[in-house]
């Protein structure tokens, strides 16, 4: 906590400026009006899932007006939620109550993936999304972002090291430095790594 962690997402949506340097995606500096056009390609998941008091379809839809169900049903096929969606009684048109609360943390944290899937982005982040799931509904929703790779880039942003097991490279922070990075392989097997300790007093 503290790390900088929240704040490097800030950065790379473009909602922040850095003091020094500069953010390029690819070869492009990331800057001035570039930055509104940046966020329209990025999805964004916090740990709070925000669900209006409206139907699963609202929901899924919400802020765009051309999403066709066939679209729905793939982002919640992918995110390991059209079985639980089928097996409600009015299926996408069922009322999630306010704030989500008719549906549980995980069928709720995994509504909003399939939301921010539905953007299309080029880039995913995870702020901590899965932080307040048990162990149960974290490993569905890892195994979903699995799902995902090679199609978009996903950033997820976790204190416990099994959330990003799945992830091609690993950065780790303390106190707004860069500590250590590289493959999760690599980090994990040196047993004097940040990675292999927070492992080790997680198990």
């Amino acid at each position: 906590s503290g790390s900088g962690k929240t704040t490097i997402a800030d950065l790379i949506m473009g909602l922040l400026e850095p003091s020094s340097g500069a953010i390029t995606i690819g070869d492009r500096e990331l800057s001035g009006g570039q930055r509104r056009v940046w966020r329209e390609d990025i999805a964004y998941v916090a740990q709070d899932s925000m669900l209006i008091h409206d139907t699963l379809a609202a929901n899924l839809a919400f802020g765009r007006s051309n999403i066709e169900e066939d679209d729905m049903w793939h982002a919640l096929t992918t995110v390991s939620a059209e079985g639980f969606v089928r097996s409600l009684p009015d299926g996408l048109n069922t009322i999630v109550g306010d704030r989500g609360l008719r549906l549980s943390g995980g069928e709720r944290q995994r509504i909003t993936l399939a939301r921010a899937l539905l953007r299309k982005p080029e880039l995913l982040i995870l702020d901590e999304a899965t932080s307040a799931l048990d162990w149960e509904n974290q490993a569905i929703v890892a195994a979903a972002l699995n799902l995902l790779k090679g199609s978009i880039t996903v950033i997820t942003i976790a204190h416990r090291p099994s959330l990003i097991s799945f992830a091609d490279w690993i950065i780790a922070l303390d106190q707004g430095r860069v500590i250590e990075s590289g493959s999760y392989d690599e980090i994990a097997k040196s047993p004097d790594s940040y990675l292999a300790r927070a492992l080790r007093s997680e198990g």
